[in-house]
């Protein structure tokens, strides 16, 4: 079927579009809203082959079809119902829909942290690719880092990591109910140069101290507190009094209490990780064992936090690497299932989500093959921890805080030792799916 048939069909099963009140989609999945879900034939919709996954929540219906192909088909069923589609916030969409499940203070802090860093993910992959590429060229022609072009390569490869204490302090008191531009101006006062060697009550000041960290803790209690003064301060005097306190107010607390606190722990948690990958690299891959399920609950996206303090504090992260390797035991456990399931569908599934499980985007495998098999999702942590225990083993680090599959290899300190680690990790998963087995589903 071509796209516009699999709209039809999908219309068609989804209760006619009569019954359909929005059409949505993100990077891999369409999320309709329905008036009544029992006219929906969601068993039958399972049996086609371009259908990876299906998740119902209320009168909502999520359809996992796999990148780029989520907003080609939500454009044809937009165009064929007269429903106005929209691509959609994935931040905000697992906010809300992870709302009851995460609803601890632990949970929702967690959640509020990665939609600080969700958005600035493109910047980060752009940054990092063209880091790729400065140093590249710099191997290959010595002269660019001091050529015109190689300084302006130079400030494009870079460029994210010099304003992210900014980008983070607005994102954060954006997420938390703030004034964005008192969170970024917070974000400033904590790195400027000024502050180094100033003494308050005996604590001496230090620019950047914490990183991230400081940012994020500061930008978020800064957001707490203006929208505490604001409902004390009367509204004539609002716009002029209730930044200025903010901003006072949050500067030196930031400054006495936070940067030290945040200091102390970006430096513990920094010490920790170098400590393991030199000393006991085999306790690496207990990140990794742990990974897939984070990603289940869309908890891993805090970590991007801890990388970023950790390229912060020492230019690279060897969590990120390292923490990869999971989907890379997905992938290698998938390829085995692959090969043995007599299932013309499951075949389908593996053979169309396996290319972009490589690439990093696990959710079409874990949701259409791993976790429905149960198994294979055990064999695919296992092998991923293999897998990472090797990556630290090598040492291998990343120049970025977020990006996974086998373009990041282009971004770490040693794309040749990337691979290999990725290489046992495929192998790990297989073996380990081989060994485990699993139970092939019967055609339906």
């Amino acid at each position: 079927m071509n796209n516009r048939e699999m709209a039809l069909d999908i219309i068609k099963k989804m209760g006619t579009k009569e019954n359909l009140l929005s059409i949505e989609n993100c990077m891999t999945r369409i999320r309709i809203n329905v008036k009544d879900v029992e006219k929906c034939e969601i068993e039958q919709l399972k049996k086609e082959e371009y259908i990876l996954g299906i998740t119902v929540q209320d009168n909502n219906v999520q359809l996992v079809v796999g990148p780029g192909k989520s907003s080609k088909l939500a454009a044809e069923m937009s165009e064929i119902t007269g429903i106005k589609s929209s691509e959609i916030d994935e931040a905000a969409v697992r906010k809300e829909e992870n709302r009851e499940k995460n609803n601890t203070p632990f949970k929702r802090v967690l959640k509020k942290v990665a939609n600080v860093f969700i958005p600035i993910l493109p910047a980060f992959i752009a940054c990092g690719l063209m880091v790729a590429i400065y140093e590249a060229g710099y191997v290959f022609f010595p002269g660019l880092k001091e050529s015109d072009f190689g300084k302006i390569l130079s400030a494009i490869a870079y460029s994210v990591f010099t304003i992210l204490p900014i980008i983070v302090g607005y994102n954060t008191a954006k997420e938390f109910g703030g004034s964005p531009i008192l969170g970024a101006v917070l974000a400033s006062i904590l790195n400027a140069s000024a502050i180094t060697g100033v003494h308050i009550l005996g604590i001496e000041c230090e620019a950047g101290r914490g990183g991230v960290i400081s940012v994020l803790i500061v930008a978020a209690i800064g957001a707490k507190l203006e929208r505490a003064i604001r409902k004390k301060m009367p509204e004539i005097l609002d716009t002029f009094l209730t930044p200025l306190f903010t901003i006072f107010i949050m500067t030196f607390l930031g400054l006495i209490v936070f940067q030290p606190i945040a200091g102390f722990v970006s430096d513990a948690v920094g010490n920790f990780v170098q400590y393991i990958i030199y000393n006991v690299p085999a306790l690496a891959g207990l990140a990794t064992l742990v990974y897939l399920p984070l990603v289940m609950t869309g908890m891993h996206h805090g970590l991007i936090a801890v990388n970023a303090q950790l390229i912060s504090d020492f230019g690279v992260t060897y969590l990120l690497p390292v923490t990869c390797m999971a989907g890379a035991g997905q992938v290698g456990a998938a390829f085995y299932v692959f090969l043995k399931t007599k299932n013309k569908r499951l075949k389908k599934i593996c053979k169309n989500a396996l290319p972009v499980g490589m690439l990093g985007i696990g959710e079409p495998l874990m949701w259409g093959v791993t976790v429905p098999l149960g198994k294979p999702f055990l064999a695919s942590c296992l092998g991923g921890a293999v897998g990472g225990s090797a990556m630290a083993m090598m040492h291998v680090a990343a120049k970025i805080p977020e990006l996974s599959g086998l373009q990041l290899s282009l971004i770490t300190t040693s794309p040749v030792k990337y691979l290999i680690a990725v290489a046992i990790s495929y192998a790990a998963g297989f073996l380990f799916c081989m060994l485990l087995g699993f139970t092939d589903p019967e055609e339906e």
